[in-house]
């Protein structure tokens, strides 16, 4: 039971760094509760993180966040956009706003990876060990998580 309560903790966390709760959004621009104080709350508890660990992630977590916020703010206005061209659809502006929206995301996913391998460093052997089995474990249930919510396998 331990072991199912630590891992439902740690795939919260880690599972949501990479899909953006480092920043705080799901891929689909909804809120989550990714605050850092939080997240690292949790790590601390379930991988034994000592005060100097804690101190560094939360940094990261925290800076990450207030780096992506103009590029939350853009892509809100850009599926608003999107969205509003339903009754008269100009394919041109259509693809001008997706391709920025690719832009931004790739620049998110890129941050999300930069944040998370930082992250992994501040771990020493033991915490890193913890945490591979741990995302190795994760990944069915991840998978089967987005194939319910029709988002593709990552």
């Amino acid at each position: 039971m331990r072991r199912l309560s630590r891992n439902l903790v740690l795939g919260t966390v880690f599972g949501g760094l990479a899909l953006g709760a480092v920043t705080g959004w799901t891929k689909d621009g909804y809120r989550m509760h990714g605050d850092p104080a939080r997240m690292v709350a949790h790590m601390a508890d379930k991988l034994d993180l000592s005060e100097d660990q804690q101190t560094g992630i939360e940094a990261l977590l925290s800076e990450t966040r207030e780096q992506s916020a103009a590029d939350h703010a853009r892509l809100r206005e850009l599926r608003q956009q999107l969205r509003m061209q339903r009754g008269a659809f100009d394919a041109g502006e259509a693809q001008r706003l997706a391709d920025e929206i690719g832009q931004i995301t790739s620049r998110m996913v890129y941050q999300a990876a930069s944040t998370q391998a930082r992250i992994y460093q501040l771990l020493d052997e033991e915490q890193r060990a913890e945490l591979s089995e741990f995302m190795e474990d994760h990944e069915p249930r991840r998978d089967r998580w987005h194939k319910r919510a029709g988002m593709e396998a990552e």
